[in-house]
């Protein structure tokens, strides 16, 4: 049996410490070298690591002589470019969480220092491009099997409650406290996923994503944030075929029902959807042709059993820093360009979340959510007042 993966984990706050528990349920592919937090002992998995080395950078960390073969960056978006290139720097092979960095100058610095680093692997952690089940049907697109892509739309309704919002000095904004740029919003993070995969399906190869001709979109916010919490995005997407695939985004922080994705893909010889039940389900000149579980719950395994392809067998990552490129354009294009219009008050109002916390709903948001869903339109274009 290969040695264990020698791995750090940076950030182990919020999301990270997923990371701490998944890494420990796979002691037989990897152990936990060290943690590079500043606020470690703040993480609901510290108990897990304490008797770890735990360091407040990188740098610290290799000049105290430690040695390490790859890390797992959860730290916040605006500092992924910082961590990511310091990485490289120490010989690391790097899994960084998505999205792949806040600002597209920093995403010219990354693709640069990967290219200067060609032994070491770099993967961002868009989950969906390490599921098996989604690089099959990946697989299955490029082999022309389905035929021209047609049109491929996605929903996702994910309420959040005030405390979403509250829990750091950058969610929602455009900037951190310390004027870093994040451009938080809900499409460049939390439903990042939906805007990249369509993406990541319609590229030329398997490690590439396509990048839109044209963006059209409409933003809304409940919440008083800088950004905003609601979005209908409307894409025209080269395909390999040499046409162009209209895709279809529409998500919310502030919906009325809290409903797992639901996505249909259609090509000219069949389709591929999810309808919230995290399989993808396919048909093909109509016979069944179903590919699995998706795989969100085993987000975190699938993308260290990567890591660990590409650390040790030189396994190429289907998610690279190039790969999430367009993602990051697409998202920043609509936070620069598009404005933000506030829903109608009389339509906005407190409720109480699953979990008993206070949030905002936009009543008859999800009706038109659903119309906008459908019919791949606007809801400028359906003549609604939100």
């Amino acid at each position: 049996m290969a040695d264990k993966l020698k791995l750090l984990l940076a950030g182990i706050g919020g999301y990270g410490a997923g990371y701490v528990m998944a890494t420990m349920g796979m002691k037989d592919e990897m152990e936990i070298a060290g943690i590079i937090d500043p606020y470690a002992d703040k993480s609901s998995a510290f108990d897990s690591v304490k008797d770890l080395p735990v360091f407040n950078t990188i740098d610290e960390y290799f000049d105290a002589g430690n040695t390490a073969e790859a890390i797992v960056i959860s730290t916040p978006i605006q500092l992924h470019c910082q961590h990511l290139c310091a990485a490289l720097n120490h010989g690391l092979h790097v899994l960084c969480e998505k999205p792949l960095c806040a600002s597209l100058e920093e995403a010219q610095t990354i693709i640069k220092a990967s290219k200067n680093h060609p032994d070491q692997k770099v993967l961002i952690g868009f989950q969906w491009s390490f599921s098996p089940a989604i690089l099959e049907a990946k697989k299955q697109i490029l082999s022309g099997v389905f035929g021209k892509p047609l049109s491929m739309k996605v929903i996702v309704r994910w309420p959040r409650a005030f405390s979403y919002y509250e829990r750091n000095d950058w969610a929602g904004r455009k900037n951190d406290s310390k004027g870093n740029f994040v451009g938080d919003s809900i499409i460049s993070n939390a439903t990042a996923h939906y805007l990249h995969n369509p993406l990541f399906m319609l590229g030329d190869s398997m490690g590439l994503s396509a990048e839109p001709l044209k963006i059209e979109a409409e933003c809304y916010k409940a919440y008083d944030i800088e950004t905003f919490d609601t979005a209908f995005v409307r894409l025209s997407v080269p395909n390999k075929q040499g046409s162009e695939t209209k895709v279809f985004i529409a998500v919310s922080h502030c919906c009325e029902e809290n409903v797992n994705p639901t996505l249909e893909y259609t090509f000219q010889n069949g389709r591929m959807w999810c309808s919230g039940d995290d399989r993808l389900h396919g048909e093909l000149n109509g016979e069944p042709n179903e590919f699995g579980i998706i795989g969100s719950n085993l987000g975190y395994y699938n993308k260290l059993i990567w890591l660990c392809k590409c650390a040790r067998n030189g396994a190429e990552s289907p998610c690279n820093a190039l790969t999430a490129l367009p993602e990051l354009k697409t998202a920043n294009y609509i936070l620069k360009h598009i404005a933000v219009k506030h829903f109608e008050k009389g339509n906005v109002e407190e409720c109480t979340a699953p979990m008993n916390e206070k949030r905002l709903k936009v009543n008859g948001l999800d009706a038109v959510m659903k119309d906008c869903y459908n019919t791949m339109l606007l809801p400028s274009e359906i003549e609604t007042a939100l």
